[in-house]
């Protein structure tokens, strides 16, 4: 069946417009008809008197004939709604054929649907984020343990330190990761712009994911046009780190990623295209979510914050991303950003 679009606030107001005059013609009829029925039976001027009282009579009797119904739609509406405040957002309310609590009930329903979705999402969150933090933690606890005990080489104890060293340093960006991305929804972010050139900046970014790169085999490529830029320095960094990041995390071991940036009138565009494992366009349309994971295994290092931060930095510099992907063919992701 067809879902009917909801009503707007004008709509309703129209409605109860028209069933008002409709109901005050109705009433004016009855009187004028009660008058002269009254007449007929020689009551002189007392009729008008008792043809008051007729459709009062009437009036009152369908009042409460239609008042009632509603008395009880309301009711449903206010037990729906402290459901909601208790917790239980799987509430839906019926939706009728016609008439304005048919609309709150749609705007009710649509309303509970997003809050459940949400109530979702952020239950997969935490439950990845505590994954991802107990992780690192059980591996520096274990470590540790390892190093009070006497006898170890030097050797071993310098890698078992790197590893200490390597596990702080994720959970360090854990939290950074998470703090940023709540200032950027917020918009609790000072944003100072300067003039300073983004393939520098891009090409700093491939620098420090090189490593990476190559301990997975990944060729890694750059065409890199001298482009200046008026911006924030320190949030688009994010942008270009978590985005070649991805690439390099989602692409298997011997393939490839692209890195591109170019001028193109009074933006710059840069472009990240990789061989990887792609998107259905299921995971396509929530990657920019926040709370939302593609990969509930979690075997991936990562709680999905990624994404979502590029989308907020890019939005709060009037910049935008498009993507393309098909599964198992890798993904291209595109950054359309003004320069000035």
């Amino acid at each position: 069946m067809k879902e009917r679009p909801p009503l707007e606030s004008r709509q309703l107001l129209q409605r109860f417009v028209i069933r008002s005059v409709l109901a005050a013609a109705v009433a004016a009829a009855a009187y004028c008809a009660a008058a002269a029925l009254l007449l007929r039976l020689g009551l002189g001027w007392g009729a008008y008197a008792a043809a008051l009282v007729l459709p009062a009579l009437l009036g009152a009797g369908a009042a409460v004939r239609m008042g009632l119904p509603a008395l009880r739609s309301f009711q449903r509406l206010r037990q729906a709604f402290q459901a909601i405040t208790d917790g239980n957002l799987s509430v839906r309310l019926p939706e009728g054929p016609d008439g304005a609590f048919s609309a709150a009930y749609a705007d009710f329903n649509r309303m509970a649907q997003e809050l459940q979705e949400v109530r979702f999402q952020r239950d997969e969150y935490v439950n990845t984020f505590i994954h991802e933090f107990k992780t690192p933690l059980t591996a520096i606890r274990g470590f540790a343990e390892l190093l009070q005990q006497p006898g170890f080489p030097e050797e071993e104890q310098k890698r078992y330190l790197q590893i200490i060293a390597s596990e702080c340093q994720q959970l360090a960006q854990l939290a950074n990761d998470a703090q940023l991305l709540t200032k950027l929804e917020t918009k609790n972010l000072p944003v100072v712009k300067k003039a300073f050139w983004l393939d520098e900046q891009i090409s700093q970014a491939l620098a420090l994911l090189e490593p990476s790169a190559k301990e997975k085999g990944l060729t890694l490529t750059a065409d890199l046009e001298p482009v200046e830029c008026r911006g924030s320095q320190e949030l688009l960094s994010h942008v270009w780190l978590n985005l070649i990041s991805n690439a390099v995390k989602y692409t298997p071991s011997g393939g490839s990623i692209a890195v591109s940036l170019k001028q193109i009138g009074l933006d710059g565009l840069f472009t990240v295209t990789d061989t990887g494992i792609g998107m259905t366009p299921e995971v396509m349309s929530h990657i920019f979510d926040r709370y939302y994971q593609a990969d509930p295994t979690h075997t991936r290092r990562g709680i999905g914050l990624g994404l979502p931060i590029v989308h907020n930095i890019l939005d709060l510099c009037g910049g935008r991303i498009d993507v393309e992907s098909t599964p198992g063919a890798g993904s291209t992701f595109r950054v359309h950003l003004p320069l000035a």
